[in-house]
């Protein structure tokens, strides 16, 4: 996995990830899409106050954790 951060227009790009990795990260994001953030505090942000539940198969968490490794390395780096 590779992670190009781009500091002209503040964008990154993520490439070299598996399907399963993409899968993974998908059905992290919209669990808590549709989960966790239903309504806008008066403040304008979005508080999770539902538990983050996601049912994830044993290669998933692997790569979940394999995802979050290497862009805290990255990061880090």
């Amino acid at each position: 996995m590779k992670l190009k951060i781009n500091k002209a227009n503040t964008t990154c790009t993520i490439s070299g990830l598996t399907p399963l990795e993409v899968d993974v990260m998908l059905a992290v994001v919209d669990t808590a899409n549709r989960r966790c953030f239903r309504e806008q505090e008066n403040s304008g942000e979005w508080y999770s106050n539902d538990d983050f539940i996601l049912l994830l198969t044993n290669e998933q968490r692997k790569a979940l954790a394999k995802i979050g490794e290497e862009i805290q390395r990255i990061y880090n780096s």
